[in-house]
C-alpha cells in the first residue's frame, strides 16, 4: 500500500493561494477605492471651500466699500453699518446667507510702510468688515464627511480706505454769464465743496482756478480739506466768486454794472480805467477784465490746473479735474490786451498765467483736448466737463479717465450735477 501524502495535494494548495492572493487584492483595492476618495474629497470639497472663500471676500470688499462710500456722504457710523449689512443680507455664499461679523471704522495710513490700520471713530477714514459662515452657519462639505469632517468654517476681512484726493475745479468767469446764472455756478461750487467737507481724510486737498480772456489765475491754492474746514478760508473765497470785474478807478463806476461789452467812446467807458492799484469795478473781488480782451481760452486754465497739481506729489491720490464753462473757444488776435500792457498793470492778489497770443478758436479746441489728455497720461488727472447752455463737440473730447462730459441749460442744476461729479469721485482702496 501506498503510504498517506503528509501534505495537501497541489490542487488544494493552489486554491488556496488563489484564495489569499483574492483576499490581497481586495484589501489593495479597498485601500485604493479609500485613497480615490481622499482625492475625490480633496478635488471637490477644496474646491467648494476655495469657492465660499471667494465669494465671502467678494461680499467683505463689497460691504466695505459700501459702507465707506456711506460714511463718504452722510459722516454717520449707523448708516455706513447699514450700509454694509444690507449687501451682506442680500448676497449668498455657495447658497446660504452669510453674517457679517463685525464693522470697524478707522484711519488708514497709506505712508506708513506696510500701510496700516488704526481702529477709531474719531474722523475716520477707513472701514474694516469681517464676514463668514461659521459655526451653525458653517459650509457644508461632501465627501469629506466619510473622514469626518463635515462642514468648514469660512472668515474674511475686507479694508475700504478713502484714496487721498486732489481736486481742482476750473471756472469760467467771463462776462457772458448773467448774474442769476453765474449765482448758480458759484452755488454749485460751495455745494462740491460740502460734499467733500462731509467725510474726508486728512490727505485729501482741493483748490480753484478762473479763467477769463487769454488770462487764469490759481484763486485758491491746492489746500488740505482739513484746513479748510478750520478755517472756511476757501469757502469765503468761493463765497465772493463772480464774473470778472468790469468797473473803473475808485467808486466811478456806473451803478448799474451791467455786464455789456464797452467801447472806449460808449457811456461807461470809464469802467475800463485801471490805471489805480485799487481793483475797484463791479466785482472787486474778482480779477480785471478790459474791454480790449475778449474770447474765451480754455487752455489757460487746464496750464494753471497743471501747475497746481504738480505742486502736490503723492503717488496714491486719485486727481480730478472739473471744469464749469458758459461759452464756447473764442479766438484771440496779438492785438488784444493792449489796454493793459500800456498801464502795465500786473494782478498781484493771484498767480496769474498769460495765454499766448494770437489764439485761434481752432488751436483752442485741438489743444484743450491735448492738454487734458497729457494731465491724464502724465499726472493721472480725471477731467470732467460741465457746460452751461453751450454745447460744443470739443468739449464732449476732453474728458479724461472716469470723467464725464455734462450739459445742461437750467443754470440752478448745476449745483445736483456739482454734487454728483463730487459723491462719483472714487475713493476707496481695498486691502
Amino acid at each position: 500500500m501506498m503510504p498517506e501524502p503528509t501534505h495537501p495535494p497541489q490542487r488544494q494548495r493552489n486554491a488556496r493561494t488563489r484564495r489569499d492572493r483574492d483576499g490581497s487584492y481586495a484589501i489593495l483595492f479597498g485601500f485604493f477605492i479609500v485613497i480615490l476618495l481622499g482625492f475625490g474629497a480633496l478635488a471637490i470639497d477644496v474646491s467648494y471651500v476655495r469657492l465660499a472663500q471667494m465669494q465671502t471676500q467678494d461680499i467683505a470688499d463689497a460691504a466695505s466699500q459700501a459702507a465707506l462710500y456711506r460714511l463718504r456722504r452722510t459722516g454717520d457710523l449707523a448708516d455706513a453699518r447699514d450700509a454694509a449689512l444690507s449687501i451682506v443680507d442680500n448676497n449668498r455664499v455657495v447658497g446660504a446667507v452669510p453674517e457679517l461679523d463685525d464693522v470697524t471704522f478707522g484711519v488708514w495710513d497709506h505712508t506708513a510702510s506696510p500701510p496700516s490700520f488704526t481702529a477709531t471713530e474719531e474722523r475716520p477714514n477707513a472701514v474694516k468688515v469681517r464676514v463668514s459662515r461659521r459655526g451653525d452657519n458653517a459650509v457644508g462639505l461632501f465627501l469629506a464627511r466619510l473622514f469626518g469632517f463635515d462642514a468648514a468654517n469660512i472668515t474674511r476681512e475686507a479694508t475700504s480706505s478713502t484714496r487721498a484726493l486732489h481736486v481742482v475745479l476750473a471756472m469760467d468767469i467771463t462776462g457772458s454769464w448773467s448774474q442769476k446764472n453765474f449765482r448758480n455756478a458759484q452755488l454749485a461750487s460751495i455745494a462740491f465743496l460740502d460734499v467733500l467737507e462731509s467725510s474726508y481724510s486728512e490727505y485729501d486737498m482741493v483748490g480753484m482756478t478762473i479763467f477769463s480772456g487769454r488770462y487764469a489765475w490759481e484763486y485758491t491754492p491746492l489746500r488740505y480739506v482739513e484746513d479748510e474746514d478750520a478755517d472756511g478760508v476757501a469757502r469765503t473765497n468761493w463765497g465772493k466768486l463772480n464774473v470778472a470785474s468790469k468797473g473803473g478807478k475808485g467808486k466811478t463806476y456806473p451803478a448799474d454794472c451791467d455786464l455789456k461789452p464797452d467801447t472806449p467812446a460808449g457811456k461807461n467807458s470809464a469802467r475800463n480805467n485801471y490805471a489805480t492799484a485799487n481793483p475797484g469795478g463791479c466785482y472787486p473781488a474778482m480779477p480785471r477784465e478790459y474791454t480790449d480782451e475778449p474770447g474765451t481760452d480754455h487752455t489757460t486754465s487746464l496750464i494753471q490746473a497743471r501747475t497746481m497739481f504738480e505742486s502736490e506729489v503723492d503717488p496714491t491720490a486719485f486727481r480730478a479735474l472739473v471744469m464749469l464753462t458758459d461759452g464756447v473757444p473764442n479766438g484771440l488776435l496779438a492785438a488784444h490786451g493792449k489796454y493793459r500792457r500800456d498801464l502795465g498793470y500786473t494782478e498781484t492778489r493771484w498767480s496769474e498765467y498769460l495765454g499766448v497770443v494770437p489764439h485761434t478758436t481752432a488751436q483752442v479746441k485741438s489743444q484743450s483736448n491735448t492738454l487734458t489728455q497729457s494731465l491724464y497720461d502724465d499726472l493721472g488727472v480725471n477731467t470732467w466737463v460741465v457746460s452751461f447752455v453751450q454745447n460744443d463737440p470739443f468739449m464732449e473730447t476732453m474728458p479724461k479717465g472716469i470723467g464725464y462730459y455734462t450739459n445742461t441749460s437750467n443754470s440752478a442744476a448745476l449745483v445736483t450735477i456739482f454734487e454728483d461729479i463730487a459723491n462719483s469721485l472714487p475713493m476707496a482702496i481695498v486691502k
